[in-house]
This record gives structure tokens, sequence and C-alpha cells, in this order.
């Protein structure tokens, strides 16, 4: 068997330049992170997710979008191939591969002032395994996920505590040949931009001049879904009189399967179901 090397396409300057602007450049900081409960039937684990921010006010805020607002950093995990050895009559040892093991997911959440994030967290962790401290003498509180101190030391089934987790990598606007285009779907004619509505909530449409901006829509080029993750580790929180810094939190979760879109054809929109990827 013969193989050839294949020139380059890329001779000069104007050809790197022009993969660059096909292709572009992916940024860290442009992402979306979202927790989905709906595979999920415990019905006091979609109320750990799904009250008010602020058990005072009538906010229609939820306790996922806080945690989707408030993650700072997270990452789509890797893997790796199980491999094992093998050897034909004098031959080197050669590998080959049996199995995948996927890397654990940590996020780290800024803390609220409320800590709502943080009691969210110690709700789901004792959802399950009730482990929580507690005096025999004393009544167990409203809203804990134990009826009895006989509750106390129990686990609870897998199905009842895990949900999906979704992790977008978004990329802005005509950032690469996959995203790019005009303003408006040369097929549909529908808009893409953002409208004026959205950039000024609020306003009356009647009002604007225009109700169309010349800013694009955030574009969904990868995700992948973690299905039946749970959390392992809360990480400590550690409090100094020095100077005042953003209190953050570190979640470790584990998780059954990661789904990626680019084996499935699909992303994930903003409600968490799947949309077909533009190629």
């Amino acid at each position: 068997m013969s193989s050839k090397l294949i020139a380059s396409d890329i001779k000069n300057f104007n050809d790197f330049r022009a993969y660059i602007s096909k292709y572009g450049f992916s940024i860290n900081n442009f992402y979306d992170v979202q927790f989905l409960i709906g595979n999920t039937g415990s019905s006091f684990f979609n109320s750990v997710f799904t009250r008010s921010i602020n058990s005072n006010s009538n906010s229609d805020q939820y306790i996922r979008e806080l945690m989707r607002l408030y993650a700072d950093e997270c990452s789509i995990p890797g893997y790796a191939i199980s491999t094992g050895d093998f050897r034909i009559t004098n031959s080197p040892n050669m590998k080959y591969g049996y199995g995948i093991v996927n890397n654990e997911l940590t996020i780290s959440f800024i803390s609220d002032a409320d800590s709502e994030i943080r009691q969210t967290f110690d709700a789901w962790g004792n959802y399950i395994y009730s482990g929580i401290s507690s005096n025999t003498n004393a009544p167990i509180r409203n809203g804990l996920n134990i009826n009895s101190v006989n509750d106390l030391g129990r686990t609870r089934y897998k199905d009842d505590y895990v949900l999906d987790i979704v992790i977008i990598k978004l990329e802005r606007y005509k950032s690469s040949k996959r995203n790019s285009g005009s303003l408006t779907d040369p097929v549909t004619g529908e808009f893409r931009g953002v409208p004026l509505s959205r950039l000024f909530p609020g306003t009356d449409p009647s009002q604007l001049t225009d109700t169309k901006s010349l800013f694009g829509e955030a574009k969904q080029v990868y995700s992948v879904r973690l299905q039946n993750a749970f959390p392992t580790t809360i990480s400590a929180i550690p409090l100094n009189s020095g100077a005042s810094q953003l209190v953050k939190l570190q979640v470790t979760f584990e998780y059954d399967m990661a789904v990626p879109a680019s084996q499935t054809g699909g992303t994930v929109d903003s409600g968490g179901t799947w949309a077909t990827l533009a190629k």
C-alpha cells in the first residue's frame, strides 16, 4: 500500500487569511448551561428547582434559571478510551479499545447573596441520602425531604434524584462558515437578527423607528447532553477577613452518558428540546 503527501492549499498569507475568515476562532466565555428536570417524576425534587428565588416576592424566576445565570465556569467533558494489550508472535505490544470512560463534570457557580444555590444543593444532596443531623426530640422542619427521624440514613432510588444537564457552546453571529450568512434567511425570508424590542424591553414597538437591529442571534454550534446527572462533591466555601471577593461554589457531577450533538445531528434550543443543527 502506497501513499503520497498532498500539497497544502495554503500557499501564502492571503490563503491563510481566507481560512481564518471562513472558520474563525472559538471563544471560551460564550456558553449556556441548562438543568432539565423533566426526566424525574419526584414532586419534591421538581419543587427544589421551581420554587421562587425569593419566597417573599412574586418573582416568576426559578432556581434553575438562577443556576443557569450564575454558572461562572464549566467544561464540555472529555472521555478516555479504555485499552488492553495484545501481542502477535514477534511483534511489539499493541493496544485495542474495549470501552469508554466519561470524565466527571465540575461547574463553578457564583454564589447569590441569599445562598439559594447552596441551599438547592443542600436539598439535592440530602434528597439523595438523608444524612442530615437532627435532634430526635425536635420536630422535623417543614420542607425537608424527610418525614421523620426514621428516614435518616436512607438512600433513594437513582431515578428519583437525577436530571439531564445540557452544555451549549455558542458562537457570535457570522463568526464561522457554519453560522455565516445574512440577517435574512434566503429561503424563508425570515429575519434572523435580534429585534429592537428585545434590546429595549418594555418599549412599545410602535414607538421604535425600526423594529429590526443589525445584531445577529448567537449561534449554537455544539452541545452535549449529560444524561442522569447528580452531584457527588460540593466544595467548601472559604471565608476570611481579607479583601472582598465573590463567593464561589464548585459542584462535581457524575452522569451515565454524554450525548453530543455531533453524534445526533441536533442541538438543544433554549427550551431544552432537540432542534436541527444547520450545516
